[in-house]
């Protein structure tokens, strides 16, 4: 019983150890600067998320387009309304990658990723109205992959 708890409490000294060595190691040398100061001229990113378009020929999905996105807002006050409607964005966008699709603009073995965020940011920036006319610089697109359907 003594053998099991010295062993218990040598290896709780054990990784203590390496934790508090691995901490003073990674410690940076400098400290941080402030995120107001390195954040004052942007840019100004949001998350859009994972967007999944299927494709359709005679009916059936062939292939399904799955896109990862982040939008770059203009300006701060444009990121924040970007986030607070976020969900007219990815309407947008989605009803933009269902266009594309149904117009053959993923079919062969290369696809334009360029004209892809053109049409993306062209429907997102759309969704705002009048309320902001332009509230995105651009879409960056993370991910954009064609899996086909097996399963015919």
């Amino acid at each position: 019983m003594k053998a099991v708890l010295l062993f218990a409490v040598a290896a709780a000294l054990a990784f203590a150890g390496g934790y508090g060595f691995g901490r003073i190691e990674s410690a940076p040398d400098a400290p941080p600067a402030a995120p107001a100061e390195t954040v004052a001229g942007g840019p100004y990113y949001v998350e859009a998320g994972q967007l999944v378009v299927p494709m359709l020929e005679r009916g059936r999905t062939i292939a399904f387009i799955l896109t990862h996105i982040t939008l770059e807002a203009s300006s701060a006050d444009d990121a924040l309304l970007v986030r607070r409607r976020l969900p007219h964005a990815r309407s947008a966008m989605l009803e933009a990658l269902f266009d594309l699709a149904g117009h053959g603009r993923f079919n062969g073995p290369a696809v334009d990723p360029q004209g892809v965020a053109t049409a993306l940011l062209a429907g997102a920036n759309g969704s705002f109205g009048r309320e902001a006319p332009q509230p995105l610089r651009a879409v960056l697109i993370d991910r954009l992959l064609r899996q086909d359907n097996t399963r015919l």
